[in-house]
């Protein structure tokens, strides 16, 4: 049976078998305002992920959870916190090919005020904006875009860690992880990064200011 599982898992989000534990795919929904974009990222035999929309507005952005395949076209997952989000979707794939029909359960989500909300940076090219938010009382999950019209440019923050002042968290590209590392000083996050697998070679950093809600 967990084997069928990983099977429709993989056939629906487009990962080789081998490959499919910790891989990413984008998705959406609807056109114009009601677009919605969906980051989706396996595990095990299950996902996990993000949706937003629009993607730089905290209050339009909901964690993914018990995420599970029924076949190669049809899955089911649970938003947090996401209310009124209609029961039944089609998703369309942005970085590949396909589409996914979905059915959708909406559970609730407590209130953490200390970080939840949208932490802005300059970067090279345009405004980047980090909605950040806890769960579980120190674990940080969240979206990253800039510019955040296109689906294809909204990538997850995950497994990120509050610690007092401390703060660290992974921004997961579709093909890379880089990993930050900061402390938190009023409304100002300032951040040393470095490339998963690739701690040996030059990072960068990066100012966050925020939050704003």
């Amino acid at each position: 049976m967990r084997a069928l599982i990983a099977i429709a898992i993989v056939a629906t989000l487009g990962l080789p078998v081998f490959a499919a534990d910790g891989a990413i795919s984008t998705w959406m929904s609807g056109a114009g305002p009601s677009a919605r974009t969906y980051v989706f990222k396996t595990h095990d035999h299950t996902f996990v992920g993000a949706v937003c929309g629009p993607c730089d507005d905290p209050s339009a952005v909901f964690r993914i959870a018990d995420g599970a395949a029924t076949d190669d076209t049809h899955a089911s997952f649970s938003i947090v916190g996401g209310k009124g989000t209609p029961s039944k979707l089609t998703l369309t794939r942005v970085d590949g090919e396909g589409s996914l029909e979905v059915t959708v359960k909406s559970v609730a989500a407590p209130n953490t005020p200390r970080l939840d909300g949208r932490w802005v940076a300059q970067g090279r090219a345009a405004q980047q904006n980090v909605t950040l938010k806890l769960r579980d009382g120190d674990k940080i999950w969240g979206v990253i875009c800039g510019p955040c019209d296109k689906s294809a440019g909204v990538f997850l923050v995950e497994d990120g860690m509050l610690d007092g002042d401390a703060i660290s968290f992974f921004i997961h590209h579709t093909d890379r992880r880089n990993f930050m590392k900061g402390v938190i000083t009023g409304n100002v996050m300032k951040f040393k990064w470095v490339r998963e697998g690739r701690e040996n070679e030059p990072g960068g950093e990066m100012t966050l200011i925020g939050p704003i809600r």
